[in-house]
């Protein structure tokens, strides 16, 4: 008896499940990400002058002087929002300015400049940036995140933190 009239019947049989099996869907899970700003920021110009230290407790600016610093996010996926949080080291009231961009210089670029007024009673100021600041919705548009800001004398960068959705599979 020729075996090649079965395989045939089960090949067109595994073909014909196969063929009317679902579609496997994709599952979505919210992911928060939070990283301590000494290791997740650097000084824009480096100078052996600069006061700016990089401390377990943060990124300390101990001069005299305001201080250009940048924080990179890391994300799998476009960010839903993200947000960065101050802290005055001299008891003083201070105002941090700064400027996220979402995307890169060779394609889709977006930039959102923001303000924080940090007290004096070392509670942390913090900036948010959600997807309508650079005329998204949903999310940012993309997973490259960036902020710069102007540090000023006596204060900290503490923490870093930002939500996206990531696809797990199914």
């Amino acid at each position: 008896m020729n075996p090649l009239p079965k395989l045939a019947m089960v090949i067109f049989a595994l073909t014909a499940c196969l063929s009317i099996a679902r579609p496997v869907s994709a599952l979505t899970v919210s992911r928060d990400q939070w990283d301590q700003a000494g290791s997740a920021c650097q000084l824009v110009a480096p100078t052996t002058s600069s006061k700016v230290r990089q401390q377990a407790a943060g990124m300390r600016n101990e001069g005299t002087t305001n201080e250009f610093v940048i924080c990179q996010f890391t994300s799998t996926s476009p960010l839903e929002w993200a947000t960065i949080n101050f802290q005055s080291l001299d008891g003083v009231d201070h105002v941090v300015n700064c400027t996220g961009m979402v995307g890169t210089t060779l394609g889709f670029v977006a930039y959102s400049s923001k303000s924080a007024a940090m007290g004096p009673d070392w509670w942390p100021a913090e900036i948010v940036w959600m997807p309508a600041d650079f005329g998204e919705s949903g999310d940012f548009g993309s997973a490259l995140f960036s902020v710069t800001c102007l540090l000023p004398a006596g204060t900290q960068l503490v923490t870093l933190g930002s939500g996206y959705a990531e696809d797990v599979g199914s």
